[in-house]
């Protein structure tokens, strides 16, 4: 009983070990669409999207160690994920935003953590409460604005502003928002709209973190909501997820409702929970649909063009994808969160 015991505490306090702050990996790079790619929608039509990989953390540079019978044993007893635990990798991925600088930044509330990947050098960090000092129990939102992360917590009801070091700076918000998830940056205007889930409203704040206004309440009218969640904002218009509404509301720059997109329904183009929102350089909206595991996309006019979906483990499908991100260069970014990766296409236009 005493080696059982022994040997159950060892494979527990593994995953327990401190780790270095910077660590190799590779990014995943698009293999040649020309022949064998995966595409959507597939061959004969005209490709509009390709796979370019996922990204986990450790598993993009190192393969998996094979555990023995004996260890798979004592995994299975302690509750042991059957990822190894010397591997550090995304557990429960949430928002993704990018920089102008080769970096990828990634919520991960299930680690408690912000993940880091840098492009360029080939290496990601792991932002915590271990090496920043201060708490991080819930990550949801993150953008890039100013030369700093913004990063909303919704157990602790603050925004965090931290220097690309993950150094913090300052934090606001908690006297004012409830549960902040979503958070964008109007450039022009030099605000942040942060969706505030439990209240039923977006609220505006200036670089200095001092409340501005609020737009919307709850309910189910127009420029009301129901439990918002991810936003994005393009050329003066506040595109809100309002999930449990079911459906995707715009705003103008002065919080005028425009009109909204999607509707509560069964069939693939309906929405159930809503999640994540990304506009690409041609204006298409992209919706992760959480409930059936789709991301679906829409023309700048609202009419549905295609989806990408379905449940499952292969690329291309998804289990509950939240957050959405579409970079510069038309890179599409899917935070599978139940399988624990972030799932990148390349948008290849065409209309």
């Amino acid at each position: 009983m005493s080696v059982l015991l022994g040997a159950l505490f060892l494979l527990t306090i593994a995953g327990c070990s401190s780790v270095p702050s910077q660590h190799a990996f590779k990014m995943p790079a698009i293999d040649d669409i020309s022949q064998e790619g995966l595409v959507w929608p597939p061959r004969p039509a005209v490709p509009r999207y390709a796979f370019i990989g996922h990204l986990y953390g450790d598993s993009n540079s190192k393969d998996p160690p094979n555990r023995g019978g004996m260890a798979r044993f004592f995994a299975a007893i302690v509750g042991l994920d059957a990822k190894p635990p010397s591997l550090l990798n995304l557990v429960r991925p949430q928002q993704v935003v990018t920089d102008n600088g080769g970096k990828i930044y990634i919520t991960d509330p299930g680690l408690q953590s912000v993940f880091v990947f840098d492009e360029n050098l080939g290496e990601f960090a792991v932002w915590n409460e271990r090496g920043l000092d201060f708490p991080l129990p819930s990550p949801i939102g993150v953008t890039h604005a100013l030369d700093s992360v913004w990063v909303t917590d919704s157990e602790l009801a603050l925004v965090y502003q931290l220097d690309l070091n993950g150094e913090l700076i300052k934090s606001f918000g908690h006297d004012e928002l409830k549960r902040p998830t979503g958070i964008t940056f109007d450039p022009a205007g030099q605000r942040f709209f942060i969706s505030d889930t439990e209240a039923g409203d977006v609220k505006l704040f200036d670089a200095r973190g001092e409340l501005i206004e609020t737009w919307g309440s709850s309910g189910t009218g127009e420029s009301q909501f129901n439990r918002p969640t991810y936003l994005a904002y393009r050329q003066g218009r506040l595109y809100v997820v309002d999930s449990l509404n079911a459906r995707i509301q715009i705003l103008d720059e002065r919080g005028s409702f425009i009109k909204s997109v999607g509707q509560r329904g069964l069939y693939v183009g309906n929405f159930s929970r809503p999640k994540g929102i990304a506009l690409d350089s041609d204006g298409n909206i992209y919706v992760s649909e959480s409930y059936y595991d789709h991301v679906l996309i829409y023309n700048r006019h609202g009419e549905l063009l295609m989806s990408i979906g379905g449940s499952g483990l292969a690329p291309g499908q998804f289990s509950q994808p939240t957050g959405l991100w579409v970079d510069d260069r038309d890179r599409v970014y899917v935070s599978d969160m139940l399988n624990s990766r972030v799932s990148m296409f390349q948008y290849l236009g065409g209309n």
